[in-house]
């Protein structure tokens, strides 16, 4: 069995509707997800989840483990924000768990900036003059509450554009393609 470990439900979600896309609709279930509630969550080596992670692999349970973890904003949080701080962070949790040689990880993020979520990767394929109109609303509104910024964007697309879904054939997914075809290839 392998484990895709993720921030939350809606990163949940995104990744199962990739992985239909890829064509390993009905390869997997609930059980091959963990989610962890939050980023900063994936990076505490002493959650349960990861104890009964480790259990399982000495089991022989689980053969292969992806992380997906967004990049965030370093801005934001100085330890666990932006690609380079979540790539070091990734690697020394994987070493900590002593799981290396089977795991890999996926930092979603705008692959120009290296910033941002799962959402900002999506976002990212969507036509230029179309996500200016989404800045340009969110400008408009004057919209305070950053956190929930990824969510509103990411619906704007879906109520404006519901015959332009994301293009998960750009190029832009391709690492993350080959990430999921990695884990997934021998399930």
């Amino acid at each position: 069995m392998v484990k895709i470990i993720c921030e939350g439900k809606s990163d949940k979600n995104l990744i199962s509707n990739f992985m239909d896309f890829l064509g390993y609709e009905g390869c997997y279930s609930d059980d091959n997800f963990i989610i962890m509630g939050n980023k900063s969550n994936i990076f505490k080596i002493d959650d349960p989840k990861y104890k009964t992670l480790l259990e399982l692999i000495k089991a022989d349970k689980i053969s292969k483990i992806l992380f997906v973890v967004d990049a965030d904003y370093e801005k934001d949080n100085n330890g666990y924000g932006g690609y380079d701080n979540t790539k070091r962070e990734m690697l020394s949790l994987i070493q900590k768990l002593q799981i290396d040689s089977i795991s890999d990880y996926f930092i979603s993020c705008d692959p120009a900036t290296q910033d941002g979520y799962l959402e900002s990767l999506l976002l990212s394929t969507v036509d230029k003059n179309l996500k200016n109109c989404y800045d340009g609303f969110l400008d408009c509104i004057e919209f305070p509450d950053k956190n929930h910024h990824k969510y509103i964007m990411e619906q704007l697309h879906r109520i404006t554009s519901p015959n332009k879904p994301y293009d998960f054939a750009h190029q832009n997914f391709d690492v993350f393609k080959m990430k999921l075809e990695g884990i997934l290839s021998n399930e």
